[in-house]
């Protein structure tokens, strides 16, 4: 006999493969194949969380290479398919059916307000598909945080997922180390305005070099995390991956990189000797530990200035006249210039950034309905100025920038109490991206948005387990 439960899963998956037939007469052969592909993916991530969770971790490096893509960017969707999918599974639907499990949730009054704030400035936006794209990007992975604060308890689960995400940066490492040696020139080389030359930037299969950089700053700072609070083999391990990134973080030449990576790891080390001094920790291990870190670090600074063109960068970072430094500056003018009193406080709308940066909405419905990735990406481009803060301020006004602080300040907080791996990893990431935001519209930048929300939820969820010790 045909039990009960194959049979729903064969009446869902007609109605599934009925759905698909008909989008493809309706729209297009490749529109209806794709929506009984994240249907599949949708019914094997409520099916398997903890799977779908580790997969989406392992396929967040590769999906920037397919985003801009004409014929197969619609695939890189898989990535909301899978946040929606946990968020309706581990914290939706028990929390309608008065089923969820308790979870220390630091973030939730910080997130409302940022869905409600974020909610007003879409109504005032002046183009509306593009107020829903920004929104889109504010809401979708703040989503994440609930589903991942919300994944099943499991220390042996987390292993495994760090496991595959150490894998996915081999790979990545391996693929920049192929772009450097067999990809062809215009690939790898940029120009640089400072010494007037190209010079060879790896991206690997990232959009940008700056994007490359910041996902190994996220590996190098949890592998230094690892290293610290570990032993034997895998403090090894961990030791290894996060010195190999070293050099590929250089050879971005991404000073918001760059910068990211040293308050990073500073802010590591500052947490380490904070905590020893708290606890009166008087013994040399820790001491010599400290010394022997820091003067090891300065020495590379010192010679990393002298000798590479790390000097000629960071003294550009100072100078107005250096190109990358004139069109920020430009950009803020711009932008700023035409603000009202009230418009600094509650901001002009989200994705109302063009028009001073003489750029235009290409875009229609039909556009983001079908999934059109290269369409939709082109239009969000349009609205990046460099500079995160800068463009919060402008769209949110100062108020949007209280909410962010606010959130900062609640993961600092927690991250600090927690006195595992998570929390020193929280705190340095923490200080790598609010400055790489300095740099980069870093909350439209996948993976390092989505990265954000998952090192939020280990930290809250964490702190909760910590507490309970």
């Amino acid at each position: 006999m045909i039990n009960v439960s194959f049979r729903n899963e064969f009446s869902w998956a007609l109605i599934v493969v009925m759905a698909g037939a008909v989008i493809s007469l309706a729209l297009s052969l490749q529109a209806g194949l794709f929506f009984m592909f994240f249907a599949a993916a949708a019914w094997w991530t409520w099916e398997h969380p903890w799977d779908g969770f580790t997969f989406f971790i392992i396929i967040a490096p590769l999906l920037p290479m397919f985003k801009i893509t004409q014929t197969i960017g619609t695939v890189t969707l898989i990535k909301d398919v899978i946040i929606l999918t946990l968020f309706a599974k581990l914290f939706l639907f028990p929390l309608l059916q008065k089923t969820l499990p308790y979870r220390r949730n630091m973030l939730f009054a910080p997130v409302v307000t940022l869905a409600l704030w974020a909610l007003f400035s879409l109504l005032r936006a002046d183009s509306l598909l593009l107020g829903v794209l920004r929104a889109r990007d504010i809401g979708l992975y703040a989503l994440l945080y609930f589903a991942v604060l919300y994944l099943p308890r499991s220390t042996k689960r987390w292993r495994e997922t760090a496991s595959w995400f150490a894998a996915s940066v081999v790979v990545v490492l391996l693929l920049a180390i192929y772009q450097w040696f067999f990809a062809v020139d215009s690939a790898v080389l940029r120009f640089d305005p400072v010494r007037d030359i190209w010079i060879p930037r790896l991206s690997s299969i990232m959009a940008h070099p700056s994007i490359f950089g910041q996902y190994l700053v996220l590996a190098a700072l949890l592998g230094a995390a690892i290293a610290w609070h570990t032993r034997g083999r895998t403090r090894m391990t961990a030791a290894l991956l996060a010195a190999a990134t070293v050099p590929f973080i250089f050879l971005t030449y991404s000073r918001g990189v760059w910068i990211g990576f040293i308050l990073g790891i500073g802010a590591m080390a500052l947490v380490v000797l904070a905590r020893a001094a708290l606890n009166k920790v008087r013994g040399p291990q820790v001491w010599r530990w400290a010394g022997a870190g820091g003067a090891g670090l300065l020495v590379l600074l010192l010679l990393a200035i002298k000798l590479t063109p790390v000097g000629v960068y960071v003294r550009s970072a100072l100078d107005p006249t250096y190109g990358s430094n004139e069109e920020r500056i430009e950009f803020a003018a711009r932008l700023i210039a035409p603000m009202a009193n009230v418009e600094a406080l509650v901001g002009r709308g989200l994705g109302d950034v063009l028009v001073q940066n003489f750029r235009a909405v290409d875009l229609q419905a039909i556009d983001i309905a079908a999934g059109a990735a290269r369409e939709v990406q082109l239009t969000k481009n349009a609205t990046l100025v460099d500079n995160q803060w800068l463009k919060t301020f402008v769209e949110m006004g100062l108020a949007g920038l209280l909410i962010y602080g606010w959130m900062f300040w609640r993961v600092g907080k927690q991250a600090w109490q927690v006195t595992e791996i998570t929390g020193l990893w929280g705190l340095g990431f923490l200080a790598a991206f609010i400055i790489q935001g300095f740099f980069i519209d870093i909350w439209d930048i996948f993976p390092t948005n989505a990265a954000f929300w998952v090192v939020a939820a280990m930290v809250s969820g964490a702190g909760a387990v910590d507490a309970a010790k």
